[in-house]
């Protein structure tokens, strides 16, 4: 793919393109003044014989065939063919509470509030459909259980990504392996922007943009969960910095964050996996493994390794600073802000554990939603 006909830069496909020609904005978000070092331009590091400058274009075209694929390989060849025979072999089931009678203004209410029904529309719904206040508040909690994710789905889904991180965290060590940036972070900014692109890190390039676009279109039509907003942030920034690092060719760095990010994953959907197959002990041994994985890699290695060498190293080696220096290490700081977050709710996590001597939960993003959670504390009542 790398070896394709070259794509014209940003700048000259805005100049060439008749829908985007003479816009002042594609003028102004594409200058060289921002998004290169000073002395460089597109047409210079595009056309450059010495290296393969990346294509811009090849981060809005191949990710999302690969996106396609993983969506058909996932919905239609591993989750009837493999994962479910897995669940049930397992011992997982696949039940799901019925829902309540059809009822059109309760639906619209239910899909506007879902369980969090304010006091006065419940009182406004029963008045209208004749019910008294506890059977409309009734029909909600059971139209939200209804709703759930059946424990099949989530394992399937579950599955799904531990397959996915599994292959990508034995990928990328065999793609880094050889290249003297996983050695020595310095590599990263010596000869910068002049970095040749291998096929091999193409490829762990495109792979990632299309799970994480494959993750961001699926999560549009699943059931939400309590921290589906944290998600679909934290999708929308890791492709943008993607893409944003693979413009300005910051790819050997990027690799680096790529590289780490992913292993923690395992353990903790593993663990989820082992609840909803009721082995608690095994759960309780991952998330130990979990938590020391992600302290060391998101909050240790990251931070210390990559952080580091972004806001003290780069522009020390480079001797220059421009916009997208700033831009770079704002999305990377917002990354790590979000893993603290994260971070807080792990501990959080362990506290419970400690206290309760039973781990209900591994991180926010659990796969039961908040509705779910007021639905299990209204039948505890």
């Amino acid at each position: 793919m790398v070896g394709a006909a070259r794509l014209l830069p940003p700048q000259q496909l805005r100049c060439g393109s008749g829908r985007m020609a003479g816009t002042a904005l594609s003028a102004w978000f594409w200058s060289e003044s921002v998004w290169l070092p000073p002395g460089y331009t597109w047409d210079l590091l595009v056309h450059a014989q010495h290296f393969n400058y990346p294509k811009f274009y090849d981060v809005w075209t191949y990710p999302f065939l690969i996106a396609g694929a993983f969506i058909f390989l996932r919905y239609f060849v591993l989750t009837p063919f493999m994962f479910t025979p897995l669940a049930a072999a397992l011992g997982v089931k696949d039940t799901r509470i019925r829902p309540p009678p059809p009822n059109a203004h309760l639906e619209a209410l239910f899909r506007q509030y879902r369980s969090h029904t304010p006091v006065e529309e419940v009182r406004k719904a029963a008045h209208t459909a004749g019910w008294t206040e506890r059977q409309v508040e009734r029909w909600l909690r059971q139209r939200a259980m209804s709703a759930r994710t059946t424990d099949l789905g989530k394992f399937c889904g579950l599955a799904w990504e531990v397959l996915y991180y599994m292959v990508y965290c034995v990928f990328g060590p065999l793609v880094l392996w050889d290249k003297p940036w996983f050695w020595d972070i310095r590599h990263c900014w010596y000869g910068f922007p002049e970095h040749d692109l291998d096929t091999d890190v193409w490829w762990y390039y495109m792979v990632a943009l299309g799970f994480y676009w494959c993750m961001t279109i699926t999560h549009t039509f699943q059931h939400r969960r309590k921290d589906s907003n944290q998600l679909f942030v934290h999708h929308i920034l890791t492709i943008v910095l993607i893409s944003f690092s693979w413009a300005c060719n910051f790819v050997r760095i990027g690799t680096l964050v790529l590289v780490v990010h992913e292993c923690a994953d395992i353990p903790m959907l593993v663990a989820k996996m082992c609840k909803l197959c009721g082995r608690q002990s095994w759960m309780d041994s991952l998330f130990v493994v979990f938590l020391l994985l992600w302290l060391s890699t998101r909050t240790g290695i990251y931070p210390v390794w990559i952080l580091r060498s972004t806001f003290f190293e780069a522009h020390v080696i480079l001797n220059v600073w421009y916009p997208v220096y700033y831009i770079f290490n704002g999305m990377l700081l917002s990354l790590l802000l979000i893993h603290l977050g994260w971070t807080y709710l792990i501990l959080r996590i362990v506290v419970r554990k400690l206290q309760n001597k039973q781990i209900d939960d591994v991180r926010s993003s659990t796969e039961y939603s908040a509705d779910e959670n007021d639905d299990d504390s209204c039948k505890k009542d």
